[in-house]
């Protein structure tokens, strides 16, 4: 698990909603290359997506949520509770 912010008592949403996008798209066997495609990015760029390293917009989470056929709720889970 990615080590607590000092300013937060969570870990990183970042990291969290990466590692269940890897889950969901490992899942599915499709690989980074399909959903950057469909995203319009670079493999390389789902990739900082998924370790957390950089942060998706919401058109591009929205897109995401589309290209791994789940619903947003799923992947925001325990955020969508705050």
């Amino acid at each position: 698990m990615k080590p607590m912010d000092g300013k937060q008592q969570e870990p990183d949403i970042n990291y969290t909603l990466g590692k269940r996008i890897r889950t969901a798209r490992k899942s599915l066997g499709l690989s980074q290359t399909h959903i950057a495609k469909a995203l319009g990015v670079s493999f390389q760029q789902v990739g900082k997506y998924e370790s957390g390293a950089n942060t998706m917009s919401v058109p591009t989470f929205l897109v995401m949520c589309r290209a791994l056929n789940i619903k947003p709720s799923v992947l925001l889970d325990e955020y969508a509770r705050l």
